[in-house]
Parts: C-alpha cells; sequence; structure tokens
C-alpha cells in the first residue's frame, strides 16, 4: 500500500507531470501546508490551471485507490487514467486518450477521451447527480477492474463499464475549473 500525503517533499518521487494536449500551458501545483493545488491562469477560459501529476508506475485490475480532495465554491477535482505518456518538443510529458472521473458539486462524472479522425474528442460514459460541498474534503474510493472501474464516494457506490480501458495505466489527479486541493492518495495494488 503506498500511502501518499501531498504535504512538502512526501508526494514528488511518486509522480511525474503531464499534460493534456487540449492545452498549451504546462502549470505546476502550488505547495500548500498539507495538501496542492492548482493555481489561477487568465488566459485559461475558466481562468484556471488544468495541472496534472501522474504515477510513474502502472497499475492494473485489482488496483484500489482513495483520494482525499476538496474544491472551491464549484470545481473539479478528478482521477485521469491513462497507458500512453509521450514527450513533446520540449521535454513535457503529454497524453491524449484517457478515462477521467470526476467528482464536482453535482457528483460524478466519467469523460472518454478518444482520437477519431485525428482530433481528441470526448464523450460521457457515466453521470451520476447528487449533491456534494464546496470547501470540505471528500474520499474517491475508485477499483480498477477489467474493462471497467468501481467508484465509491460516500453511499454512493456505481461501476462502470469502460471497454477502452487499457490492462495498465498511469494513475493521474487532476485539478481544474476552479481551485482544487488534494490531500492525500492511497494505493492498494496488492491482490
Amino acid at each position: 500500500m503506498k500511502n501518499i500525503e501531498f504535504t512538502k517533499g512526501n508526494w514528488e518521487n511518486f509522480f511525474e507531470y503531464a499534460y493534456t494536449t487540449r492545452f498549451p500551458f504546462t502549470p505546476k501545483f502550488v505547495q500548500e501546508e498539507d495538501c496542492i493545488s492548482n493555481g489561477r491562469n487568465p488566459e485559461m477560459s475558466d481562468g484556471f490551471d488544468y495541472t496534472t501529476i501522474m504515477t510513474k508506475e502502472k497499475f492494473g485490475a485489482g488496483t484500489k485507490l482513495w483520494a482525499t480532495c476538496s474544491f472551491e465554491e464549484y470545481g473539479a477535482p478528478l482521477i485521469t487514467l491513462t497507458d500512453k505518456l509521450k514527450k513533446d518538443e520540449n521535454g513535457d510529458l503529454r497524453y491524449d486518450v484517457c478515462y477521467e472521473v470526476v467528482l464536482w458539486e453535482n457528483g460524478i462524472n466519467v469523460w472518454d477521451m478518444f482520437i477519431e479522425n485525428g482530433e481528441l474528442k470526448w464523450e460521457k460514459a457515466l453521470s451520476i447527480d447528487f449533491s456534494l460541498a464546496a470547501g470540505i474534503k471528500h474520499e474517491m474510493h475508485i477499483e480498477l477492474m477489467q474493462k471497467g472501474i468501481r467508484i465509491v464516494i460516500g453511499d454512493k457506490d456505481v461501476s462502470v463499464r469502460l471497454e477502452n480501458l487499457p490492462e495498465n495505466v498511469h494513475i493521474g489527479i487532476t485539478g481544474c475549473e476552479n481551485i482544487n486541493r488534494l490531500y492525500s492518495l492511497k494505493i492498494d495494488s496488492s491482490k
């Protein structure tokens, strides 16, 4: 079991910054006393950085993870799952095809990001509507399965089939759409 606290010096060795190909920016997380958060960016349409860190290691079916996070007013802290990271011309890691498991003020969304005719597109694979309060910590539990995931938040427990989920994935944590704070990530890959 990896138990990672997002306090200074306790998380950096497990992750690498990686950036979606959707945006040109390469922002870093802001280190706060007990967490990391994404920053503000006036060049983005919503005014906030889209910041992702990915595990250096890949994980497969049977892996369980628990992410503790919060958001201000509204927001979208999310878990990103991808098997392909590639370096761009500046040496930054980039990804495009992935699944995003989003926690937000109105529940959970799962997005399938895919390439069609050379263009990155996305469609919603799952949406569960329920209210989540801003400004407090929420724990999101995810279990990787063969071609699917199980998500538990509070008393909500749902599984979704993801036909194109790779056998092994990097696990990413992303902050976007307002300020999101990430406090801890536990990963259990023992079977």
